[in-house]
């Protein structure tokens, strides 16, 4: 019950955090539609402003997703297999999933690592773009976890014979 319990608290964590990024693009968004509507200045920057702490805000939820396992499943297929072989049917698409997670994380690193080394920022508001790139990698690792955790939770059950 340690490892539900640490997940849950990192889930907590990773939500809070993720919050206020919510917070505050909401705020940029309408103050700058308020200031573009009635006073006809819009607020400079809003665009980059937006899309840093989306990325703050998506790499905070999608370990959430998976945690939950709400990601897409297509009910319509996955009805039709019979419920003994729908546990193999999950345990390929982790597998699956797994992977290219990996392989999209050691990509966001190794581009993270890059943008140091080149000291890359935003366009218009020189925003350096390193912490937000290792933000993104960071979220896209969380989701390996949970997808291991849950490969391993699968074959657990595909050797035990229980339904899914």
């Amino acid at each position: 019950m340690q490892r539900a319990r640490a997940s849950r608290l990192m889930i907590v964590a990773l939500l809070t955090i993720g919050a206020i990024p919510l917070l505050l693009m909401m705020t940029l968004v309408v103050s700058n539609s308020v200031g573009r509507v009635f006073f006809n200045t819009p607020i400079k920057l809003t665009i980059d402003g937006t899309g840093l702490l989306g990325v703050i805000l998506i790499s905070t939820a999608i370990g959430f997703a998976e945690r939950e396992r709400v990601n897409v499943v297509v009910r319509i297929v996955f009805e039709r297999i019979p419920e003994r072989a729908r546990v193999f049917v999950e345990i390929f698409t982790c597998i699956i999933s797994l992977a290219a997670a990996a392989i999209l994380f050691w990509a966001l690193f190794t581009g993270a690592l890059n943008t140091l080394a080149m000291h890359e920022a935003t366009i218009a508001a020189r925003i350096p773009l390193t912490p937000f790139k290792f933000t993104w990698a960071g979220g896209v690792l969380v989701l390996c976890l949970f997808l291991a955790q849950h490969l391993i939770e699968d074959i657990v059950k595909a050797v035990k014979g229980v339904k899914p």
